[in-house]
């Protein structure tokens, strides 16, 4: 018998004014069926072990380390805004918690957005291991996020204006590479030189969940990666590398500034970054006939519905697919 059960069984006896032996063990047995623990030990304060085994749990579902490395940001300024009980985080915790990233951090919708994803499923998980009775998140709702015009593919013409505001082949090579190949901002850090398949303008790259598949780019992107490496300075075997020693290979965010860089340059109305040139490319793929199960195999989709997600058809090729068929 625990120390425990051992207490409650006596605390439930001074209430009821009766100390009999036969009553204690009749309590005792009931009590023995359970598995009884202090409330502070099952239901402390979010700690690092809350955190640590979620992330391993979602490892197992085949999560990037970099979106297990975000769930661990994420989840980490939020233990360290509330220093509460999981067991006692409410509702209204989390809406404050929410107003605080959008008036005092000032995220956009979209971020915040994401961190409401995060904290669903880490409550969620919490739940279901038994670790909180209550899921606080139930009530929260998601945010009505302007979808189709942040997810809007670039026109012509912007396109067009951003390959005229490129000032040397590296800002080219990038333009001309993401747009025409729909590859991902964390496969192309990986790409080596000789990875590259000239002649076949083909690549094979690791996606999600280590995934691989070939992607494709076209003529241009050829050219102006081909031009880029006979230019630049090094012997850096990364597809994309810094102009200074020691030449090491970009990483996103060095992508990502010079690409909304570009952006600025050329007068866009919006943010630009490599995923909307990826989009871009689903869209104009689309739009000219390309299958979309081919377009979610070269994209790296695992269901096609994240694939129509992204790709928009004009109305225009939704008019002529339409008199294909009309009587």
């Amino acid at each position: 018998m625990s120390n425990l059960t051992y207490d409650i069984t006596t605390r439930i006896i001074a209430i009821i004014h009766i100390s009999s032996d036969e009553v204690f063990n009749q309590i005792l047995d009931i009590l023995n069926e359970y598995q009884i623990s202090p409330r502070n030990e099952s239901m402390g304060a979010i700690n690092d072990n809350h955190i640590q085994y979620f992330t391993g749990s979602k490892k197992t579902e085949g999560l990037s380390p970099k979106t297990l490395a975000n769930y661990k940001l994420y989840l980490s300024i939020f233990m360290n805004y509330l220093h509460k009980p999981v067991a006692d985080i409410s509702t209204n915790d989390i809406r404050r918690y929410i107003a605080y990233l959008s008036e005092e951090r000032h995220l956009k919708e979209t971020s915040i957005q994401t961190n409401i994803n995060i904290l669903r499923s880490f409550f969620s998980w919490l739940t279901v291991e038994e670790i909180i009775i209550k899921n606080p998140m139930l009530r929260i709702k998601s945010l009505k996020i302007d979808k189709k015009n942040s997810r809007q593919a670039l026109t012509q013409e912007e396109l067009e204006r951003l390959r005229n505001v490129c000032q040397n082949y590296r800002e080219k090579a990038l333009v001309e590479f993401f747009y025409s190949s729909g590859c991902r901002l964390s496969e192309a850090i990986g790409i080596d030189v000789n990875d590259i398949d000239f002649q076949e303008r083909s690549i094979l790259v690791r996606g999600k969940g280590g995934k691989q598949r070939v992607i494709y780019f076209s003529v241009r992107a050829k050219l102006m990666i081909t031009e880029y490496l006979k230019q630049r300075t090094g012997n850096s075997e990364a597809l994309f590398s810094g102009n200074k020693a020691p030449y090491s290979r970009l990483q996103a965010r060095p992508i990502q500034v010079c690409i909304q860089h570009l952006g600025i340059r050329a007068g866009l109305s919006r943010r630009l970054h490599p995923h909307l040139l990826r989009h871009t490319f689903a869209t104009n793929a689309l739009n000219a006939g390309m299958e979309i199960s081919v377009i979610q195999r070269i994209l790296g989709h695992e269901n096609i519905g994240t694939t129509q997600i992204y790709a928009h058809m004009n109305q225009n090729r939704v008019y002529h697919e339409y008199n294909k068929i009309a009587i």
